[in-house]
């Protein structure tokens, strides 16, 4: 198929869409990142929604589809942008004292297409993708001060890459390809607050996880400044990097992301 498409481009196109997500979501765990305040809620329950954008670009080697060459990739959010047909994120957090169980869905779904280059055997070639993200845990804080608090968290992370090739045009008959990379990684980690009597609090988040069981290693990080409105609202602003290692069967998604986040907190 490299007679045909160019395998470079095509993998360019297939990291947009890979990370289209950052884009247009959020920082995975938010809701775990933003539960130390009073809820409006009776009693010592709180439940949290943490809407974020990252603003993001990727770089590494991905491969879209088994047995094909990867590609070294360096896109900028920009690009990224102008694939997107669909992103969505749904951020929550459940605590109660000490306890709290959350959960961070990221869907988005992009195309891109363009001419082949050489447009004798197929005219064009169209790569569209859906991505799932979905991480799922609960948390303990064993340290809780006026000021200051660190939970300890555990959980999974399930990754669903859904990719479709398309060729049309041309010589010869439309062709269709398709392929789905599912795989779930363990996660642990720690996040730390401080809150300052005049409304400003310092945050910090680290996660890794895959250990082999799904991705050899992933690991992120972030760090952030907040101001608490109320007790019912909250903005950050930070910086994220984030990076996986992923490969089976061919299938390769050896990348990093990094960039700056913002969003708020909503305490119901």
């Amino acid at each position: 198929m490299t007679c045909i498409v160019d395998p470079r481009s095509v993998r360019w196109k297939m990291a947009a869409a890979l990370f289209a997500f950052s884009a247009c979501s959020s920082i995975a765990g938010g809701a775990v990142a933003e539960g130390s305040e009073p809820s409006p809620l009776a009693g010592d329950w709180a439940l949290n929604i943490s809407p974020y954008i990252w603003g993001a670009g990727l770089k590494g080697s991905i491969a879209s589809f088994p047995n094909a060459p990867s590609a070294d990739v360096d896109v900028s959010v920009t690009d990224i942008l102008k694939n997107i047909d669909a992103a969505g994120v749904v951020i929550a957090q459940l605590r109660y004292q000490r306890f709290a169980g959350y959960m961070d869905l990221i869907y988005t779904a992009v195309s891109a297409d363009q001419d082949t280059p050489l447009g004798i055997l197929f005219d064009d070639v169209e790569l569209e993708n859906e991505i799932f993200i979905g991480t799922f845990g609960g948390a303990y804080r064993p340290i809780e001060t006026q000021h200051a608090s660190l939970d300890l968290l555990a959980g999974i992370r399930v990754w669903s890459v859904d990719t479709v090739l398309k060729l049309e045009g041309g010589a010869l008959p439309d062709q269709e390809f398709e392929h789905g990379e599912n795989w779930i990684d363990p996660i642990i980690g720690l996040h730390g607050r401080y809150q300052f009597d005049n409304g400003i609090y310092l945050t910090n988040l680290f996660q890794i996880g895959g250990f082999g069981v799904g991705s050899d290693l992933t690991w992120d990080t972030f760090g952030g400044v907040g101001y608490q409105f109320n007790s019912s609202v909250s903005a950050i602003a930070g910086y994220r990097h984030l990076e996986v290692d992923y490969e089976h069967n061919g299938f390769v998604f050896d990348v990093e992301m990094s960039g700056p986040v913002i969003g708020m907190t909503i305490r119901f």
